[in-house]
């Protein structure tokens, strides 16, 4: 494994595909590649479906099992990376789900893949940022 993937990232791979530029969709794509997902970000999805932030094309269990591809291994929250998530440096962001995320990253020594404009320029995870592509009406 060599990638973490954001939440919002692994949205748009499933649901706005069209939005992820060319040269990260091949990487995405790619066969032998494995990707990591947080735990936490199976709880971000539900909470937004649940408070209507976030409209699926069909109900939570059944997205789940469609989004959760071969090649996406969810790791799961530890108490190592609690611990981890409670003593980054100087963390940009004051959302507790990112933490964990990026403490995910570091603990099982991954890139983060992410789109988070927040993260960009965080420098105490390995992180590969990239722009979405707009989506056409």
């Amino acid at each position: 494994m060599t990638y973490l993937l954001d939440t919002g990232v692994w949205l748009r791979g499933v649901n706005q595909i069209e939005t992820i530029p060319a040269e990260v969709l091949t990487l995405l794509q790619g066969r032998e590649t494995v990707f990591g997902l947080s735990a936490i970000s199976l709880w971000e999805v539900g909470k937004k479906v649940q408070i209507g932030k976030l409209k699926l094309p069909k109900e939570l269990a059944g997205w789940f099992a469609d989004a959760l591809a071969p090649n996406v291994s969810v790791l799961p929250l530890t108490s190592e990376i609690v611990v981890e998530a409670m003593r980054l440096p100087d963390f940009p962001v004051r959302d507790p789900a990112d933490e964990l995320i990026v403490a995910t990253a570091r603990v099982h020594k991954v890139t983060l893949l992410t789109t988070d404009t927040k993260l960009k320029n965080y420098r105490h995870v390995r992180m590969r940022y990239f722009t979405p592509m707009p989506t056409k009406p």
